[in-house]
């Protein structure tokens, strides 16, 4: 039987049809998730967070990150050891929002702090926002980290 003009025609449209099928079975199966459950919440206060990357550049140095055998380790700067009076830091995961984790800011005498990772944070790739307070004044910084 050969194929006339009509039965081209119903042909597209039934593959025209099942591809838009299948697009949207798709895109409703996709999970969009945000950044942040409270975005505007956190947006209007961003003058805060500016501020505190002003003071953090201020320091001598940055906060160091050594990442070796499950463990990550945080060493504050040299003016920021016992100087600590509060803070957390975020491991937040781009890609699975169910990875996020939110630790306090608690460095030793030596102005370091370790973390086991697969026990307390899951081996992912993490952006670290780290968030302190010393002298009355806020300081924040962030990394980005692979930590497999």
């Amino acid at each position: 039987m050969a194929l006339n003009f009509g039965h081209k025609i119903i042909l597209v449209f039934i593959v025209f049809g099942l591809l838009m099928g299948t697009l949207i079975y798709m895109s409703v199966k996709t999970e969009f998730e945000l950044v942040s459950k409270d975005y505007y919440k956190e947006e209007l206060a961003y003058q805060e967070v500016i501020d505190a990357r002003k003071n953090a550049e201020t320091l001598s140095s940055s906060i160091k990150l050594n990442y070796d055998d499950k463990q990550l380790q945080i060493l504050m700067p040299m003016e920021m050891k016992l100087q600590v009076d509060s803070g957390e830091i975020y491991f937040y995961c781009p890609a699975d929002a169910k990875k996020d984790t939110i630790l306090p800011l608690q460095p030793d005498t030596s102005g370091m702090q370790v973390i086991q990772i697969g026990e307390t944070v899951a081996p992912a790739a993490y952006k670290l926002r780290i968030k302190w307070n010393a002298a009355g004044k806020s300081y924040y910084q962030e990394n980005y980290m692979n930590l497999q």
